[in-house]
């Protein structure tokens, strides 16, 4: 399989259903490095999720919860749109980058689906262990990544399904350009 292919498909789920949970995306871009791989950009996160994320500021009784719960689930979506979206091309679900995805949101989702209460799912909390031969500390995102596909694989396939046309056709304009904007994503939607 082709690995530009791969990695454009990849960055193409990720901009569709991101956009669809309501993350505009700023662009798209391949082989930003030596090595095969791709960035979608969207806008920096709002500030009560900043919050959340740099001081767990907000429990689940707070109003604001609510709306940076909602914004993690969709953040969440919108990272495991890109494995499977690779998989539609490749038949292959490519687990290491779609952990790299979410580990992107290791904190946030910690700091929402960790915290006691009506949100809690400890499956969603990253396991820390301590590396004896590195002399380190490592985050392992195995049960985090498991546990999102377990909840949301069905939901985002859906999307993906329904909206195939437009990931296709975002897939190739990243191919054929190596960069794309969130515009000239937009422009090839077609609605039904």
């Amino acid at each position: 399989m082709d690995q530009d292919r791969a990695a454009a498909a990849h960055v193409a789920g990720h901009g569709v259903v991101g956009e669809l949970m309501g993350f505009e995306c700023l662009g798209l871009t391949i082989r930003w490095t030596d090595q095969h791989l791709g960035v979608c950009r969207w806008p920096a996160m709002p500030e009560t999720v900043f919050q959340q994320l740099q001081f767990q500021r907000y429990v689940p009784t707070d109003h604001q919860f609510d709306e940076i719960e909602n914004w993690v689930t969709h953040r969440i979506k919108s990272y495991l749109a890109g494995a499977l979206a690779e998989e539609m091309v490749t038949g292959s679900y490519n687990v290491a980058w779609a952990t790299t995805d979410l580990n992107m949101i290791s904190v946030i989702i910690r700091n929402v689906f960790g915290i006691q209460g009506p949100h809690f799912d400890e499956q969603l909390t990253s396991e820390i262990y301590y590396d004896v031969d590195l002399g380190m500390e490592i985050e392992d995102l195995t049960r985090v990544l498991l546990r999102a596909r377990e909840r949301w694989d069905d939901e985002v396939k859906a999307e993906l399904a329904a909206n195939s046309r437009w990931v296709d056709e975002v897939t190739q304009l990243v191919l054929e350009h190596k960069t794309i904007s969130g515009n000239q994503m937009r422009s090839a939607r077609h609605y039904n």
